[in-house]
């Protein structure tokens, strides 16, 4: 099978036999790195579900989104072809994700907006989250409403998290959690958990780059045998052990500064100045590269520090849990 094969049946037939066997294919390698219980609908994967996958890909991912025209027009051959489409599959997994996702951080806005700074006003059917004393004046957000603030939040810190575990991520601190629901609703005075739940959507579609896909070392190491196996995981324990001998603060630091966030930003969140949090963040990056990259190869920095960033998100959010 070649790229002009698959081309000529997409002229033909937009998605022929295949096209789709490669789709099932290339859905099933993948689905089997990705937790079922958070991915599947706690079911495990079977051929049945692992076809309801194809489908969601085939009609969220290449058609409803216009993708197949897209990756027939980019790909320079078939291998290109091939991994342009499993950047599809993670899609598709991601939006079974990002469902679980809101549900969890609904569920949890549901908890703090139970105290002050909040309080839930019943207009009719809906639910409106607001501040005391805030302009009882709401309205329901359109597309633009919900761009702006999403854009508003979407510096927020988030933690990472890694597709291995099978714990859905918290995304954000509960402290985190509150600056961003109150950023919100400073914007735009109450807003309905139908629409927070619109704004989560959009601000994780930004967390998905950056904290879902896989990176193309982590996929070269996972298919690449024994040897990369065992290379892989002494990366990982060199990781963990790094990440053991960091202090709550370095880690904080790591995290904030992983998303650009300014020393001035991060200095007020963690109640610090701004100049000790420059000499902080020089100290803690001079370490990352003398104790933890200098004995890796080159052409594994990029997973090393992609791990390195998960392992800290999880003792940030074991530290946020502890606390709160």
């Amino acid at each position: 099978m070649t790229l002009d094969d698959l081309r000529r049946e997409f002229e033909e037939q937009t998605i022929g036999p295949e096209i789709w066997g490669l789709v099932v294919s290339l859905s099933r390698s993948v689905a089997r790195r990705y937790p079922s219980e958070i991915y599947n609908a706690g079911e495990a994967w079977s051929e049945a579900s692992i076809e309801d996958l194809s489908q969601d890909v085939v009609v969220g991912c290449l058609l409803e989104d216009g993708q197949l025209r897209y990756l027939f027009d980019v790909a320079d051959g078939i291998e290109s072809f091939r991994r342009l489409m499993v950047r599809q599959v993670k899609r598709a997994l991601y939006r079974r994700r990002s469902a679980t996702v809101v549900d969890r951080l609904l569920s949890r806005v549901k908890k703090i907006s139970s105290t002050e700074p909040f309080q839930i006003e019943l207009i009719g059917h809906e639910r409106w989250l607001t501040l005391k004393d805030y302009p009882a004046s709401f309205r329901s957000l359109d597309e633009r409403g919900l761009r702006l603030a999403a854009a508003a939040v979407v510096d927020v810190p988030r933690l990472a998290e890694s597709t291995a575990s099978g714990r859905a991520s918290m995304v954000y601190t509960t402290p985190d959690l509150i600056e961003l629901v109150e950023s919100v609703i400073r914007l735009v005075n109450g807003v309905t958990e139908s629409d927070l739940a619109k704004i989560f959507e959009i601000v994780l579609t930004a967390w998905l780059p950056t904290f879902l896909e896989e990176t193309e070392e982590s996929q070269a190491l996972s298919t690449g045998g024994a040897d990369s196996d065992l290379d892989h995981l002494d990366l990982m324990e060199a990781v963990h052990a790094f990440t053991a001998t960091l202090d709550d603060t370095d880690r904080v630091v790591l995290l904030y500064k992983s998303q650009n966030l300014a020393d001035a930003a991060v200095a007020s969140r963690i109640g610090r100045s701004r100049p000790w949090v420059a000499d902080r963040k020089r100290q803690v990056l001079a370490r990352v590269e003398t104790e933890l990259m200098r004995d890796i190869h080159p052409d594994s920095h990029g997973l090393a520090a992609t791990l390195l960033l998960r392992d800290v998100s999880v003792k940030v959010e074991e530290s946020a849990d502890a606390n709160s």
